[in-house]
């Protein structure tokens, strides 16, 4: 695990050493994710480096490195979890190995195969390749999103890190705001591949391999495709046990697979705990597993986890937090963000990272379970819709209405009893697209917005994936896929790698394994999903390594009281960062409108909590990088 940085210049504007200080600046920004050791190649041309964390190959896996003619060279960021068996390969084809990393293995396989060696690599990633004669990089990111890939390209040079601090360290990029991804900032709360918050910089997408020449010619393209097919279902709900739990089996293993030792991250919730049942069925030593409870019992779901240590004879940490305990955090986390985010859950997961990072260097969690076994309330939005419809108008929209509205808006309860109200009438699509945007509505970015600024089909893309598999696959998958495609990559990974980082640890996540990413799209959404019951087969394939109170419970998730900090601890700092003239002197939002949300939240005529987050994480973000 570590961070990759590179800059490839067109025109030699710049000398050798120059190169090397532009490569070692690029290093020491993003140090944090590899405190271990670094690297650096440096000519006339190019300039790569990296920062590791050792996990496997601890003694002999320095990068760069190179084929055997130096012809090629290879920076490296994640784990291939099936590269013993690629290495046995490669050997049989005569390639000589000088290390026992799995980032030679990736090199030779390229050597040998070309871009058509990416697809067979299982694990998480991020590369560069640089062809040395040639002067030609090749980029490649891991199918999921897990791992980080930036890049900036103008007539004279192409830079690419694993983080934007990276990027800009020592590199002169003009920093500009891309409109667009402000928008999609402002209704998603994050900006998914490809574009950044800056303009001209971009993430590789998921899945991709990026081919740069020495002038300046370029190209994308994916080298895998997850696929949903009617014809290609797993009809026996057997059948689809019987797989399920083998390649879970197989991905857990696979995912162990280290120098150093591995632990778990453990909620109350289901895919955690089916993490952590497996892994203790292959481990010959207990588990170290590690949780993060709150003093606040209504948020805690400490005790739940525990019963999962317990049933699986686990060595379990909890560190109970207050929210003050968080609370001090903030200002770390957000200052460390390369660009906005603004997913709360961010710090929570931050803390449970620091905790963990004490003890083990690696960690398996569970995400991805939600996505690919339809575990996320919003996928039940189909069930309630019907309900209601079968109501008269005059009860739903005169009556439900009046009262739900009339309620307090503090809790999930009524806010999602809103949710629903709201998108009853809608198509399948808006209410889908609704659910994934927890942000600003359509009308209150516009409102919001300077008028110049406004960026009409920012989210038209979302449209393009639930749309990939319109006559191949049946609603609730291409809502999955949807979600694979978006809320994974640019939310959930985005936050676990960011926030894992801070703290050097790495993470791993058996979920998203080729095989099992695979398999679930093979599985009927009727095993899934059914009235309001989720993850149907998960739950039944893997019951006997969850503790029961968890298979019966709901999860609260990650929570944090946002809403009680913007109105209370965080009012100063809110009222400070939408200072009339500092927001006159952005030029992007409007004071009067921001105004209004901030006193209809503290006089609790109405949550405004997610959107005044939004805000709070952008303008302290801005305060520090502009």
């Amino acid at each position: 695990m570590c961070g990759i940085n590179g800059y490839l210049q067109f025109k030699r504007n710049k000398t050798t050493s120059e190169m090397e200080q532009i490569a070692a600046s690029m290093n020491e920004a993003i140090f944090h994710r590899g405190p271990d050791e670094f690297g650096v190649y440096a000519d006339a041309d190019a300039a790569i480096s990296m920062r590791r964390l050792s996990i496997i190959g601890l003694f002999d896996g320095r990068q760069p490195i190179f084929n055997e003619d130096k012809s090629l060279l290879i920076v490296f960021n994640g784990e291939i979890y099936n590269y013993k068996a690629l290495k046995f390969e490669m050997e049989s084809k005569g390639h000589t190995f000088y290390t026992h990393s799995d980032t030679e293995v990736v090199l030779h396989l390229y050597e040998e195969y070309g871009k058509q060696a990416f697809n067979r690599l299982n694990g998480m990633f991020a590369a560069a390749i640089y062809h040395i004669r040639e002067k030609k990089l090749v980029l490649v990111r891991d199918r999921a999103g897990e791992k980080p890939l930036h890049y900036y390209m103008d007539d004279t040079r192409f830079v690419f890190s694993s983080e934007l601090a990276g990027l800009f360290s020592g590199t002169d990029i003009p920093k500009a705001i891309d409109q667009t991804a402000l928008n999609q900032y402002l209704q998603l709360t994050y900006i998914p591949a490809p574009l950044t918050i800056y303009q001209n910089v971009y993430k590789l997408p998921a899945a991709s391999v990026m081919e740069v020449d020495g002038q300046g010619n370029f190209s994308i393209e994916p080298y895998w495709q997850l696929t949903y097919d009617r014809d290609a279902l797993i009809g026996d709900y057997e059948a689809c046990r019987r797989a399920l739990r083998e390649q879970m089996f197989q991905a857990v293993e696979g995912c162990m697979v280290a120098d150093v030792p591995v632990g778990a991250f453990l909620s109350g919730g289901i895919d955690s705990s089916i993490m952590v049942g497996i892994m203790s069925k292959i481990s010959r030593m207990p588990v170290e597993t590690f949780t993060i409870g709150y003093k606040e019992k209504q948020f805690d779901e400490s005790g739940l986890a525990k019963e999962t240590a317990e049933l699986n004879g686990t060595h379990h940490h909890t560190m109970l937090l207050d929210y003050s305990d968080a609370l001090d955090a903030l200002d770390t986390i957000i200052h460390r963000l390369d660009e906005p985010f603004a997913d709360s859950s961010a710090i929570p997961t931050y803390m449970v990272s620091k905790f963990a990072a004490g003890t083990v260097k690696t960690v398996i969690t569970g995400d991805g379970g939600d996505e690919l076994f339809a575990g996320y309330q919003k996928y039940l939005i189909g069930h309630y819709s019907d309900m209601l419809k079968k109501m008269p108008a005059f009860i739903t929209d005169g009556v439900l209405k009046k009262v739900v509205y009339a309620l307090p808006d503090k809790t999930a309860l009524s806010r999602k009893m809103r949710k629903v109200l709201d998108n009853v009438h809608k198509t399948t699509f808006e209410q889908r697209k609704n659910l994934i945007c927890l942000g600003f509505k359509d009308n209150e970015v516009a409102a919001l917005l300077s008028g110049k600024i406004q960026s009409q089909n920012a989210l038209n893309f979302i449209q393009d994936y639930y749309d990939t598999f319109k006559d191949a696959a049946d609603e609730i998958s291409r809502a999955q896929y949807t979600d694979f495609k978006l809320v994974l990559e640019g939310d959930m990974f985005h936050k676990v790698d960011r926030m894992s980082m801070l703290n050097s640890l790495e993470t791993r996540t058996p979920f998203v394994s080729k095989a099992i990413v695979e398999l679930a799209a093979r599985i009927p959404s009727e095993y899934k999903i059914k009235k309001t019951d989720t993850k149907i087969i998960l739950k039944d394939t893997f019951k006997d390594l969850v503790a029961p109170n968890v298979l019966a419970g709901k999860k609260h998730g990650f929570s944090v009281p946002i809403g009680k900090w913007l109105a209370g601890p965080l009012k100063g700092q809110l009222d400070a960062l939408t200072d009339r003239d500092f927001v006159a002197e952005q030029g992007l939002f409007e004071y009067d409108y921001i105004q209004s949300m901030i006193g209809e939240h503290v006089t609790e005529k109405r949550n405004r909590f997610s959107e005044l987050w939004l805000l709070f994480v952008f303008q302290s973000w801005y305060q520090r990088n502009f």
